[in-house]
């Protein structure tokens, strides 16, 4: 069966850790040839360290997000620090569709390989920058991380406790990436179908932190129009009540519930044998939602969180369990619908990884083949895309310009 690309589309991915790698992840589910190209010194950060583990257990092929964020691409090595390897990342461009990279503003001018001069090789070339502030302004030279874009797009902001103590959380470890990424195959798939029209590329600049941004939508235009810092709710709902996370019979036994409606709240009550008029309205409810939580969790505490969520949601209740990362893969809705793949990599032996969203009947996104080992197919993509030959490559190799293992391996070796 047909994919969306089938291999006729080429993407060079250089970028690291997540943001930039999903947007490759997700064109090689659509069939693109995506080819990772890393150094053997300055190999893709989230492969992790080279002292978690002695040389023969190859850490850096052990890493889970590496492995996840990179399935579906061919793997090659480029010394881009030296003039030869970006002799042959320029030859790469000049037969590739789209450049994705993510590295800090300046970077790639500093390589040569800046948009104006990448475009002069391949004018049909669409490429992506994903800085994390952009390319201009005052903080443009800051480097980012994910609790950092998180804060200065203004979620850390809106996470905290209810209870007054100011106490600020980061919500995630990198919510900015994937969000950043999404929003990247969206730019990538327009600018695509824009070359169908006109037949040249172009730069597209998505900061990650303007696309976490409209998360706190609501807080902003709220204190456009009043004036007011939204404060902290926790796991509270401006609105509604209940709303939150409310701990069962076990210690580490926990559900999720909320109640948008009157109707909904009075079947939560009866399924829990709830009868207090105090909560009768929903006025009522958020005015005391301290009493109101007082008393859920006392019709809560004596029930198992299967049985309560089963209840629940036979009662019309929005209501779910809290699932640690074993039960979210052993859930019979999931595996059901055969969400996760098995797949065999080298090295680590066969896992289950999530697979594609998406479902495609007519072209069928693909998420069941492994991230590459470092330089894995060195010389499969340049005898292929560059028509090196065995000796070529093997020359390449010696001097140091590519390799298949780290580079601080062979110096000590």
């Amino acid at each position: 069966m047909n994919s969306i690309f089938d291999g006729k589309l080429r993407v060079l991915d250089i970028s690291m850790g997540w943001a930039g790698p999903l947007v490759g992840q997700m064109f090689a589910e659509m069939g693109a040839d995506v080819i990772k190209v890393e150094d053997t010194h300055h190999f893709d950060w989230w492969r992790g360290s080279l002292s978690m583990a002695p040389p023969e257990m190859q850490p850096i092929e052990r890493a889970a997000v590496f492995n996840t964020a990179n399935r579906g691409k061919r793997g090659v090595t480029l010394d881009l620090a030296s003039a030869r390897g970006i002799e042959i990342l320029k030859r790469m461009i000049e037969v590739s569709d789209v450049l994705v990279e993510n590295f800090s503003p300046g970077v790639m001018d500093r390589l040569g390989l800046g948009y104006q001069s990448v475009s002069a090789i391949n004018p049909r070339l669409i490429m992506i920058s994903m800085p994390s502030f952009g390319s201009d302004g005052p903080e443009c030279n800051a480097r980012g991380y994910g609790n950092t874009v998180e804060a200065m797009a203004g979620v850390t902001g809106l996470t905290g406790y209810h209870d007054g103590t100011g106490q600020r959380y980061t919500l995630s470890n990198a919510l900015g990436d994937p969000v950043g990424g999404l929003h990247g195959v969206f730019a990538l798939m327009v600018a695509i179908r824009e070359r169908e029209r006109t037949g040249r590329g172009q730069l597209i600049e998505l900061a990650q932190v303007e696309s976490l941004i409209p998360f706190v939508t609501d807080a902003m235009l709220d204190f456009q129009f009043t004036g007011k810092v939204a404060a902290a709710r926790g796991n509270r709902h401006r609105e509604h009540a209940p709303h939150g996370i409310y701990r069962c019979a076990e210690e580490d036994n926990w559900i999720a519930l909320a109640c948008e409606t009157n109707d909904q709240w009075r079947s939560l009550a009866h399924a829990l044998g709830i009868d207090d008029q105090r909560f009768a309205t929903a006025s009522e409810r958020k005015a005391d939602e301290d009493a109101l939580d007082t008393e859920l969790s006392r019709a809560l505490a004596p029930l198992n969180a299967e049985d309560c969520v089963a209840r629940l949601r036979d009662a019309g209740v929005l209501a779910a369990p809290v699932n640690p990362a074993s039960a979210v893969m052993a859930d019979p809705q999931i595996q059901s619908r055969e969400y996760f793949v098995a797949i065999d990599r080298a090295v680590v032996g066969t896992h289950l990884y999530p697979g594609a969203v998406a479902r495609i009947p007519e072209t069928p996104l693909r998420a069941d083949n492994p991230a590459p080992l470092l330089g894995e197919h060195n010389r499969q993509v340049f005898a292929e895309t560059l028509g090196m030959t065995d000796d070529e490559v093997a020359e390449l190799e010696r001097i140091g310009v590519i390799g298949s293992s780290p580079r601080q391996y062979r110096v000590t070796s």
